[in-house]
């Protein structure tokens, strides 16, 4: 395989930051996707990216050896590390459409494969204005659109520290935001939190209530620590699953949090974990010792679709965020993807998505 374009692309998308892309094309015309954003600096992983460019172009490479050292060489730290991710998920769809195959087969092994996989509505990057009446009409619309799942995270004024001065009375906003949204979804939509690791272990049994009285499946980041002591409390209390892991950079990290039994639901993000490959590869460590799967993904297009396909080639991978409603033009954007209903249509050859830089709308303001 000779790689002979490299290019990046940075999208303006609202308020919450860009997109980030890479594009890879080979001398016979395929071409890979790769997404790069959210990593906190735009312009040194673009930098990264380009800098990556030169070891990659104009060379002949072994499809195989290429993937195993992307994968083998993502540094550490999360800037570099997200621009070689979105490098290794662009080389692994070149190599998948080089051979006419998709991406979820790549790491299926020959197992079953779903043609559609479940997604949730982030509600988060869509709701600007951040008062409980706007978080219930963006769940309405999500409901309406026909998710089944919704996620949301309201604790804006909560920090660890403010709780130690104030108590819980600076999480009543949040829960305010929770309650409109579960008035305007109803009982038979699954709400889930995401607290963003904003509270301490004094203050479990308050979320945890406040997760009974809601009905809330789902609790999404806690603690800072995810303890597994003070994760089985909150079970408790609360009647919901834990789910955790986002952060995690390197597998290592990932199998202790495994080991520790602290989340039934391990979360991860393709930006940051070293690519695709990485990211089946910490879902079939999940699998191993019986816990669900489900990537972290409030992102553009190709992170989605990159993570879609790992859901469909694992039995353990349970459902895919969605940052719904979060720009009104990416279907255009991203020629491929398609939603039906509350589910993200798997397709090949690669991810199925080809992305429209030109028709990419303008910045919010």
């Amino acid at each position: 395989m000779r790689i002979t374009e490299f290019e990046c692309h940075r999208i303006p998308v609202n308020h919450r930051g860009d997109w980030v892309f890479v594009r890879v094309a080979d001398d016979l015309g395929n071409a890979g996707w790769g997404e790069a954003s959210s990593s906190g600096d735009d312009d040194a992983v673009i930098a990264a990216m380009t800098e990556m460019a030169s070891s990659l172009i104009q060379v002949d490479h072994d499809s195989d050896a290429l993937l195993t050292q992307l994968r083998q060489s993502a540094p550490a730290e999360k800037v570099p590390r997200t621009a070689a991710s979105a490098v290794e998920h662009a080389v692994t769809e070149l190599v998948a459409r080089c051979a006419g195959t998709s991406v979820a087969e790549m790491f299926a092994g020959g197992g079953s494969i779903k043609d559609a996989v479940p997604i949730y509505a982030n509600l988060n990057r869509m709701c600007r204005d951040r008062s409980p009446d706007t978080a219930a009409a963006a769940a309405r619309q999500a409901v309406a659109g026909g998710l089944e799942r919704v996620k949301f995270a309201p604790f804006d004024e909560v920090t660890p520290e403010g709780l130690g001065r104030e108590g819980t009375g600076i999480a009543e906003p949040g829960a305010d935001r929770l309650r409109a949204l579960r008035d305007a979804i109803g009982p038979d939509i699954a709400l889930m939190v995401d607290c963003h690791w904003r509270f301490t272990p004094e203050t479990v049994p308050y979320l945890g209530d406040l997760a009974r009285e809601l009905d809330i499946g789902w609790i999404e980041d806690p603690l800072l620590e995810l303890d597994p002591d003070e994760m089985q409390r909150l079970r408790d209390l609360s009647g919901a699953r834990i789910a955790g892991g986002e952060a995690l950079l390197l597998q290592e990290d990932f199998e202790a949090l495994i080991r520790s039994r602290a989340v039934d639901v391990l979360i991860a993000d393709v930006k940051f974990v070293g690519g695709v490959g990485p990211l089946d590869r910490i879902c079939k460590l999940a699998a191993d010792q019986g816990i669900t799967f489900a990537p972290h993904n409030p992102s553009g297009p190709i992170a989605t679709a990159a993570s879609a396909h790992v859901v469909a080639a694992n039995p353990n991978a349970e459902v895919l965020e969605f940052p719904f409603g979060e720009v009104p033009w990416r279907t255009e954007f991203a020629a491929g993807e398609s939603l039906i209903e509350d589910h993200f249509a798997v397709q090949g050859p690669g991810y199925g998505v080809t992305l429209m830089p030109d028709k990419a709308g303008t910045r919010a303001t």
